[in-house]
């Protein structure tokens, strides 16, 4: 097989799962259906497809501009409010997955590398061209990526009511009528 048939299968099968994602209404079906069918497509045949760097490298783009166009002037003025909270999140975030990274190459379940990379917080090319680079299992690092991702995305809804729920009942002032002012 060709590469362009291989590329046409793995991309008529991400199409497919997608709109079968949709169907299901599952959240983010694009991004989730389209790597699920992508590697179901790749693993029932036993391809090994890469896809063209320009190719990547258009849909980062227009991933990025996407979210680009959303960004107004209010933004900056949540950023300023949220950067001290937002580093302090992330600085536990890495904290906790280093202590992981550890307990599980501890437990032998991955090398610790590899370990550090799956549970760092980032994008998975991202993570993925990093450990590549310096010699380790990329596949490694992107299964558990994948893992994390629908774990995080799928959950999203659950996590949203909860906190709204909590914010309502324990965080947010009562509200005050007119007859108390």
């Amino acid at each position: 097989m060709t590469e362009i048939p291989m590329i046409a299968a793995v991309m008529a099968g991400s199409a497919a799962a997608a709109l079968l994602f949709r169907w299901a209404r599952l959240p983010l079906w694009p991004l989730t259906g389209g790597l699920v069918g992508a590697a179901v497509v790749n693993l029932s045949f036993g391809l090994a497809v890469e896809v063209p760097g320009v190719v990547a490298l258009l849909a980062q783009l227009m991933i990025g501009t996407a979210i680009g166009a959303t960004i107004g002037p209010d933004i900056f003025r949540h950023f300023i409010r949220i950067v001290a909270p937002g580093t302090l999140a992330v600085v536990v975030v890495l904290g906790a997955g280093l202590a992981f990274a550890w307990i599980f190459a501890l437990l032998g379940l991955l090398e610790p590398a590899e370990s550090a990379f799956s549970l760092m917080p980032g994008g998975v090319a991202e993570m993925v061209a990093a450990a590549v680079a310096l010699g380790y299992d990329g596949a490694v690092v992107i299964g558990a990526h994948m893992v994390r991702l629908f774990t995080v995305i799928w959950s999203a809804p659950l996590f949203l009511w909860a906190a709204e729920r909590i914010y309502r009942r324990w965080i947010q002032p009562p509200e005050v009528s007119e007859g108390e002012v």
